[in-house]
């Protein structure tokens, strides 16, 4: 638990004048700008969003801080949840108490609040600044006011469900693997760390979703191939988000169970598909060249002379040439050949080992992507019969050889 001390003015409580039952009670008042304390820093997990201090809207919010005193009028003022709000009405303190930090903090106004803050830390706030607080006690959720009051800028839709905590299988599955603390589940996160290069989870969705049998299975129930390829997990990210959340259900409760236990039963495999991408965006180049396709001499490669012009997506390893997603993802796409579910525990397994194969065979697979004429990956990534063609041959490579 933690307590926070404010100066405030017109302070009012407000009950709810509808669902009274549910405990809701709201206050009001005009904080002192300058009576914020740093340590409520540490209460914005309740915000969808991480705050992006460099746009105009944050610069016009610290210029008016700094030049009007009618700010707490121009300002649409901050958003909080709290466990128990306190105020004394002789010397004009606020006492604002946090308990869970899931719930409890900066639901709205992050950016006013952080663009105080920071002017706190300047020294450049003079006494008559004000601000306008909304304070909600007895909500149990931060989701529902996050989500209709973070209208300037739209809140997209993972910033959301990881308020949701729609991502706590998935983390709990990329806990360990090296890029784990880079991967981006809200809005701007990491933007104000300049060393740490995020991973949308999105992106880790969409390649974890095409080795899935339960978004993308390449067997029919009579045990067919299935056409269909998950060129969506390239192309529509947003969409392959969706889907994942909202996995074979129209109940909230149900969706989270089958996202669970999807992530849950794909484990066995799960180190293993970003290992194997990491090989593969570490050595397409040379096996490219050895395939006597000549990787440097496309557009796309951005060889320069051996200079280093890029990094791996979760090794972050220094690379020479930049291998598109566009060739990845019906690359890497094309080693859900290779998955098995275990008819007993519905554990998945590899039919053989993924690394072993594109050993075996990628050259040939690289000399597919590479056979065909264009030199623009996202038409190469949007090819049907390019992801179905490299597909079969790791099929055949698992079942035939």
């Amino acid at each position: 638990m933690t307590e926070i001390k404010l100066i405030a003015k017109s302070f009012k409580k407000m009950e709810a004048p509808t669902n009274s039952s549910k405990g809701h009670t709201k206050y009001v008042c005009y904080v002192q700008a300058n009576s914020f304390p740093p340590g409520i820093k540490n209460w914005f997990a309740t915000n969808p969003r991480e705050q992006k201090m460099s746009t105009n809207v944050a610069r016009k919010i610290i210029e008016s801080l700094r030049d009007n005193s009618d700010f707490h009028e121009l300002n649409r003022g901050i958003l909080i949840s709290a466990h128990d709000v306190k105020y004394d009405t002789s010397t004009k303190e606020l006492r604002i108490i946090f308990e869970d930090p899931g719930i409890h903090g900066n639901i709205d106004g992050g950016h006013t609040l952080r663009a105080i803050l920071d002017e706190i830390a300047k020294h450049t706030i003079d006494d008559d600044r004000y601000v306008f607080v909304e304070i909600f006690t007895g909500i149990t959720s931060p989701v529902e006011l996050a989500a209709a009051r973070n209208t300037s800028v739209q809140v997209d839709l993972k910033s959301i469900a990881e308020l949701e905590k729609s991502f706590d299988e998935i983390k709990s599955a990329l806990a360990g693997l090296p890029f784990a603390h880079r991967v981006q589940y809200r809005m701007n996160e990491y933007y104000n760390e300049p060393d740490i290069n995020p991973i949308d989870i999105r992106e880790i969705i969409a390649i974890l979703a095409m080795f899935s049998q339960a978004m993308y299975p390449y067997k029919n129930s009579n045990g067919t191939l299935n056409e269909l390829q998950p060129i969506q997990c390239y192309s529509g990210k947003e969409a392959t988000l969706r889907k994942y959340l909202c996995l074979d259900s129209k109940n909230k409760t149900q969706q989270k169970i089958n996202r669970d236990t999807m992530i849950q039963y794909m484990r066995p495999i799960i180190k293993s598909i970003f290992d194997l991408w990491e090989k593969v965006e570490l050595e397409f180049a040379d096996v490219a060249n050895k395939a006597n396709k000549r990787y440097r001499s496309r557009k796309y490669s951005r060889y320069n002379e051996g200079k280093i012009v890029g990094k791996s997506l979760f090794g972050e390893r220094d690379m020479k040439y930049i291998i598109p997603k566009g060739l990845m993802y019906p690359l890497i796409g094309s080693f859900r050949a290779l998955v098995e579910v275990d008819s007993t525990t519905n554990l998945y397994r590899w039919k053989k080992n993924p690394m072993d194969v594109w050993t075996a065979i990628g050259s040939k697979l690289v000399f597919i992507i590479l056979e065909e004429k264009t030199e623009n990956p996202e038409i190469l990534a949007k090819n049907t019969n390019l992801w179905s063609n490299l597909f079969k041959e790791v099929y055949i490579h698992a079942y035939m050889t």
